[in-house]
């Protein structure tokens, strides 16, 4: 009986990639024949068949993907793994470029950037803001922390932080304004509308019970940064919905008040997002676990076993 070892996976999974046997062969040394005996003898096994053999086209059957879903986390556990015993016992050197939303670059600068600095010198960061969402076609960089997470197989976006978006409102808006009873209240308030990569322009979202549900904002001022969004909210101007990591230390000087008694905030993911490889990138994922560990932009999300949620 055939057993499956990780060649027999490696294979599966460069056929995938490839789109060929031949090509898969040659890429791994193979001989083209024992490649198409191989590939029969493990869907033999299975019981299944892995892909739709024509002679313009090979894809992958719906077994196919699903034998995939599996087989590309085992080789690249595998590779982590040895990877890791390479480096085991070796200190952490080389470049580390790292893109986020100017926010959290802003968070990150001081606490989080010198620890690590102080645990790492060999380590050199470089560190650059955006203010849009990730694109796979410039991705130019190790790692992306964004809000939205990339749709392509190529990536992995690993859940970094959860944290709730909520509604805030100076108490001089309010005593001026009154505070809104619902959200349909909205409409006789003034609303800054902070954009986020992850929404169209102009959409927030709000929890109603197990219901998320989107709202059009309809503003007299439309802003992609945060900061300048919290002025304004600071300054009296209207409602803002902001990260709530963001709002702490105004509520807790009376700044800031949080509207509707936080029932209607939403939770949702900040997303750490880099290229698929066979091994772990160690520079990365130090970095990544010191920013979970901090906190600084909400509390760690829990992480399935492949990493990755969306992509």
């Amino acid at each position: 009986m055939h057993q499956i070892t990780l060649d027999d996976i490696k294979l599966i999974n460069q056929i995938a990639r490839l789109g060929s046997f031949a090509r898969a062969a040659d890429s791994l040394q193979l001989l083209r024949p024992n490649v198409t005996r191989r590939v029969k003898q493990l869907e033999g096994h299975l019981g299944v068949i892995l892909f739709h053999r024509s002679t313009r086209k090979l894809t992958l059957t719906h077994e196919g993907k699903a034998f995939m879903e599996h087989s590309l986390s085992i080789e690249e556990r595998w590779a982590t793994a040895i990877e890791q015993m390479k480096v085991a016992g070796v200190e952490p050197a080389g470049t580390l470029r790292i893109s986020a939303l100017g926010l959290f670059n802003r968070l990150l600068a001081g606490p989080v950037l010198s620890r690590f600095m102080e645990a790492y010198p060999s380590i050199r960061l470089e560190m650059k803001s955006t203010w849009a969402a990730p694109d796979a076609t410039k991705f130019d960089v190790d790692i992306m922390f964004n809000t939205k997470p990339i749709d392509d197989k190529s990536f992995i976006c690993e859940p970094l932080t959860l944290s709730y978006r909520d509604f805030y409102a100076s108490p001089v808006y309010l005593a001026r304004k009154g505070s809104p009873k619902s959200i349909e209240d909205f409409s006789l308030h003034n609303l800054i509308a902070l954009n986020y990569t992850d929404l169209a322009e102009g959409e927030w979202l709000w929890q109603d019970g197990d219901d998320k549900k989107l709202l059009q904002v309809e503003s007299q001022l439309y802003l992609d940064e945060a900061e300048a969004a919290l002025k304004m909210t600071l300054l009296g101007h209207g409602i803002c919905w902001l990260p709530d990591f963001f709002c702490h230390e105004h509520v807790a000087s009376g700044e800031l008040v949080p509207l509707f008694d936080r029932r209607h905030a939403s939770l949702g993911p900040l997303w750490a997002i880099y290229p698929r490889t066979p091994y772990e990138n160690q520079r990365l994922r130090l970095f990544i676990d010191m920013v979970k560990q901090s906190e600084l932009m909400g509390k760690p999300a829990p992480i399935k076993p492949d990493k990755c949620a969306r992509c």
